[in-house]
């Protein structure tokens, strides 16, 4: 009876955290509304022509590693906007390398409010110091894989460091499981 307890009040913590009891709460943001990707898509082919694994990456990067457009995302995304005539694909050292059309700009500029936007949202994904709710744990990891990735990649391919690294990942662990276990008894 009391593990089911336990649980229940896990559980409602939980839900509490993610907004989903409708009495406020925090509620987690997509890094992306219905549409975003498009337009992103659409103004990183600008600044150059870009491939799809090109793109998904550059996504990445600018998201500070929390979000990476998944293949069976961005692909059907280009083929879209190839269908829509706002982008021109042509091969380039075997790969689709797209290119931005004249209807692609059109439609930039067309939605440069909502590209602003999306940039400002991309940003504070890719600040991990951003003010986020104290009690949110993947807040918390959010910012702990942001700096992970960035000190990874700043340091590639320089991998002297990564053994501490591992190391200090591996304490952090070692901590949450014993703070789990302070509580539970």
């Amino acid at each position: 009876m009391y593990h089911r307890q336990r649980m229940r009040r896990a559980a409602q913590t939980y839900m509490k955290m993610r907004g989903q009891h409708g009495r406020g709460g925090y509620r987690r943001r997509r890094p992306l509304d219905h549409g975003d990707l498009r337009l992103l898509i659409l103004a990183l082919i600008q600044e150059e022509p870009r491939h799809g694994y090109d793109l998904m990456n550059e996504i990445e990067q600018r998201t500070g590693g929390t979000y990476k457009p998944s293949p069976g995302v961005m692909y059907p995304a280009l083929s879209v906007l190839e269908d829509q005539g706002f982008v021109k694909a042509k091969k380039v050292e075997g790969k689709r390398v797209f290119n931005l059309t004249e209807q692609g700009e059109a439609e930039l500029e067309e939605h440069a409010d909502t590209l602003a936007k999306i940039e400002e949202r991309l940003e504070s994904l890719a600040n991990p110091e951003a003010e986020l709710h104290p009690a949110d744990i993947r807040s918390a990891s959010r910012r702990l894989r942001h700096t992970l990735f960035k000190t990874v990649t700043e340091t590639w391919p320089d991998t002297s460091s990564y053994e501490e690294i591992v190391e200090i990942l591996n304490q952090a662990r070692a901590d949450i499981v014993k703070a789990a276990s302070k509580k539970a008894n």
